[in-house]
């Protein structure tokens, strides 16, 4: 069971290990992303910022709709992490999603990509054109897009936040 997918640029680090896992009960994280499932430094980096207590699974965003897709999948409360919008998209569309949780945490800040061209969503969400495009899709789909970077903050849906943006 899915309980959380959080689009983290970072993946994982000290919020999502100590206090994210903790909030939602997760014993497995899913990292759904390409470039990591490849990556061995990266792979041992990411397993040294997991909770010894946690399963973790890196894998390619379409190992992780396989995975994700499994029955025996359905006995764990599984956190997913992506990288991106359009990563969260693409794994939401291919598990055909509905009723998920999608929290956009942390995004658009280390892409590469010329921050004063991106929307400033929160302090810590920031999306270009074609991510903007992919968080469309999201908030279009039958599950909740919240943002909220750390779990006693208060939940903000996206759909809202593009509304005021866009006044």
């Amino acid at each position: 069971m899915i309980v959380t997918i959080r689009v983290d640029d970072r993946l994982i680090h000290g919020q999502v290990a100590l206090l994210w896992t903790k909030k939602l009960q997760a014993d497995g994280i899913v990292v759904a992303n390409d470039a990591a499932a490849i990556n061995e430094t990266q792979q041992m980096t990411l397993k040294m910022a997991a909770p010894y207590n946690v399963k973790l699974t890196i894998k390619t965003i379409e190992d992780s709709v396989k995975l994700l897709n499994n029955p025996k999948a359905e006995k764990m409360r599984i956190f997913v992490l992506v990288n991106s919008i359009k990563d969260a998209r693409d794994l939401v569309e291919k598990l055909d999603g509905k009723g998920l949780t999608i929290n956009i945490a942390n995004a658009g800040r280390f892409d590469g990509e010329d921050i004063s061209k991106k929307m400033t969503l929160t302090k810590t969400v920031l999306v270009s054109d074609s991510e903007l495009v992919n968080l469309k899709a999201l908030i279009d789909s039958e599950n909740d897009v919240i943002l909220q970077t750390l779990p006693d903050e208060p939940v903000k849906m996206a759909a809202d936040l593009l509304k005021s943006h866009e006044k």
